[in-house]
């Protein structure tokens, strides 16, 4: 069967990449390595790093897989651990410096058509909290808990992030669009 339309549930795999299976191994890492790299992107703005934290977040996930509730969504689980490598990976590359996102690949691997291009340059100027909340609530579509979980922190606090994060965005777009419409202004002049 190919790994890549491999029906079984997300449990399942864990339980057999418990018993040393290859094979379903693949599986979870061809299922939710988009979604991983994704959000490792969103938060850290470079692909390179990007695919350094997805690759240690899967590496870190089988090597503490025995840890996992099969209760809970293995999904949610491994989002939680790219979330907190990618956290602690900028916190370790910067000491709060703006990040400009790669335009040419703003959205990874899942591309959506709601959020342009410049709103995702501009998530690299949010402190990286704000920037995991937006990541997992609006790219990866989690809940406030589920956020909370990822984050490992309290729903008020996901309330507060997502709100601050919208605000800061709202204010570095009004920003950006009131020095394009200078530009044009003075090229119209100059013409």
């Amino acid at each position: 069967m190919n790994s890549e339309q491999d029906n079984r549930s997300d449990a399942d795999l864990v339980l057999a990449v418990r018993a040393d299976s290859r094979e379903a191994r693949e599986v979870l890492v061809n299922r939710h390595l988009p979604s991983v790299y994704a959000v490792a992107f969103r938060i850290a703005g470079q692909s390179c790093d990007a695919e350094d934290i997805s690759q240690d977040s899967f590496v870190r996930a089988f090597e503490k897989l025995e840890q996992y509730d099969l209760s809970r969504s293995f999904r949610n689980w491994l989002l939680k651990i790219a979330t907190n490598l990618a956290i602690d990976h900028v916190r370790s590359r910067k000491r709060l410096r703006v990040v400009d996102l790669e335009p040419e690949q703003a959205f990874g691997w899942r591309e959506r058509e709601d959020s342009g291009p410049e709103v995702q340059r501009l998530l690299g100027r949010l402190d990286e909290g704000q920037r995991a909340a937006i990541a997992l609530f609006h790219f990866e579509e989690l809940s406030y808990d589920q956020v909370a979980e990822a984050m490992g922190v309290p729903i008020n606090t996901v309330r507060t992030l997502l709100h601050r994060g919208r605000r800061r965005l709202g204010e570095l777009i009004q920003r950006e669009k009131a020095m394009e419409d200078r530009a044009w202004t003075a090229a119209r002049r100059k013409a």
